[in-house]
């Protein structure tokens, strides 16, 4: 694995100053992902998760309306929480995990870290990784060179990017647009280690709304 970078310091620096002022980097843009994750988690019998970059955790503290229960009570597993911007989370991981979350993350890491970043996930993913990205311009400034930064990418890149050729995790890429007639495009990509390359999924399976959920 590669060192990080005097860029990904400054970016880390960034982040810290962000969660110590504001109240974003909540993560509570994981919740719509929720029940792509629980589909993982039950089909591939996951007993261990890592959230990867889970911001302050709010999302965990949070009880879904409908059901009554948390995200780890929906999912029957708990979870251990990861990022090193929020102190709470900063304790560095010890892997592997059944499955590796990271939603909202990587858009953050500049690109010169990005690799060693992303095979860091799989070092520590021993059975699936599943990696969630908004596609579209940026709303808030936390950086002061985002152009460092993948936020602009189109999901081939991400998808490019991503790609290792596994021998045993299952890898997972979500993405998000907002498209022309202000409807919200979820898409789904997988890798696993018998089709070395991505094919798209069509789960049946709806998001949570995330102003709701």
């Amino acid at each position: 694995m590669s060192e990080p970078s005097p860029a990904y310091f400054d970016a880390l620096e960034a982040s810290k100053a962000h969660h110590a002022g504001s109240k974003t980097f909540s993560g509570r843009f994981l919740r719509p992902h929720a029940p792509f994750i629980k589909e993982i988690i039950d089909r591939l019998g996951c007993t261990s998760v890592l959230d990867y970059g889970a911001g302050k955790g709010t999302q965990y503290e949070w009880v879904m309306p409908v059901r009554g229960v948390t995200l780890e009570e929906f999912w029957g597993v708990p979870v251990t929480k990861y990022d090193p911007a929020w102190p709470p989370y900063a304790k560095e991981p010890e892997g592997p995990f059944d499955l590796v979350l990271c939603t909202h993350v990587l858009g953050s890491i500049p690109l010169t870290d990005l690799p060693w970043v992303i095979d860091r996930l799989y070092a520590l993913a021993a059975r699936a990784l599943y990696v969630a990205e908004k596609i579209g311009p940026l709303k808030k400034k936390v950086f002061s060179d985002p152009k460092a930064m993948p936020h602009d990418w189109r999901p081939e890149q991400w998808r490019e990017s991503l790609y290792r050729r596994s021998r045993w995790q299952e890898v997972t890429l979500a993405t998000r647009e907002r498209i022309e007639t202000d409807e919200v495009l979820m898409e789904h990509w997988r890798l696993t280690a018998d089709v070395h390359h991505w094919t798209k999924v069509e789960t049946g399976i709806k998001p949570f709304d995330h102003r709701t959920a």
